[in-house]
């Protein structure tokens, strides 16, 4: 309760800031370094853009003849996010190309605990910096490739991992026609237990196979929505966004049985 009070106080906070604009913008990144193992690869990418936000209390937007009706406004809520090309991308000063607008990728050497420094600058002198460590290695101890588990005892642990501030555990059906809803979380702990509903549908009912389990280590900021960006901010200096690094093992797949 008292975190859905503090988004829609700051998202009224974004309004009013901008009832004396016409559009307000901002600057909005999302980065990161990945070192994946089993198959190793090693990453960096940097997606860069403009957000744009039409200021509701200026526009035409309240002059239909329903306020806020879409049948006269294409967007349900007036903003739009637009690439950035042109950066300069750098990580520990080496270069990140631009893929396509606003895309910058790069392979590169990666080392566990590690810090890693991000430098942004855009074609009209806007300037982005921030930095992470690298996680160290760490495994999934439970559950094992090829177990059989019963939906309500499927347990998830995992070795600690220096550096790292959060883990991500997801998982998913191996076959990609699968109903199953599926299931990600986060937690600072090293074990969980993955919940029924990650095995069954929509509407409930259990769907046995086979699936996937990923646990991702987290140092600094990881994947947010452009909304939770704008209303929770993020560990970047001169923009919107966040900077992570990841370290990733290897899947374990494993077989959900009927009861």
């Amino acid at each position: 309760m008292r975190r859905r009070v503090l988004m829609i106080a700051a998202l009224l906070f974004v309004l009013g800031s901008i009832t004396c604009l016409d559009v307000w913008e901002t600057l909005l990144v999302t980065a990161q370094v990945a070192k994946t193992l089993g198959p190793e690869s090693n990453t960096a990418s940097v997606l860069v853009g403009k957000a744009t936000f039409e200021n509701v209390f200026e526009s035409d937007w309240l002059e239909t003849p329903v306020p806020g009706d879409t049948t006269f406004w294409n967007d349900a809520f007036p903003a739009r996010v637009t690439p950035v090309g042109g950066a300069s991308v750098r990580v520990n000063g080496d270069a990140v190309g631009e893929r396509l607008p606003g895309v910058y990728f790069a392979v590169r050497d990666l080392e566990h605990m590690a810090r890693y420094d991000l430098a942004i600058e855009t074609a009209d002198g806007k300037v982005v910096t921030a930095h992470g460590f690298l996680p160290d290695s760490f495994s999934i101890a439970e559950p094992a490739t090829g177990a059989e588990l019963h939906p309500d005892s499927v347990r998830v642990t995992w070795t600690d991992s220096d550096s790292a501030e959060t883990f991500l555990v997801g998982v998913t059906p191996a076959d990609s026609g699968s109903a199953a809803e599926g299931w990600a979380d986060s937690f600072t702990d090293t074990t969980c237990a993955v919940p029924r509903a990650a095995f069954a549908d929509s509407l409930g009912s259990l769907v046995p196979g086979e699936y996937i389990l990923t646990v991702s280590a987290i140092n600094g900021g990881w994947n947010r929505s452009g909304l939770d960006l704008l209303l929770r901010g993020g560990n970047l200096s001169g923009a919107v966004g966040v900077f992570g690094c990841a370290v990733v093992p290897g899947p374990v797949v494993f077989r959900v049985t009927a009861p």
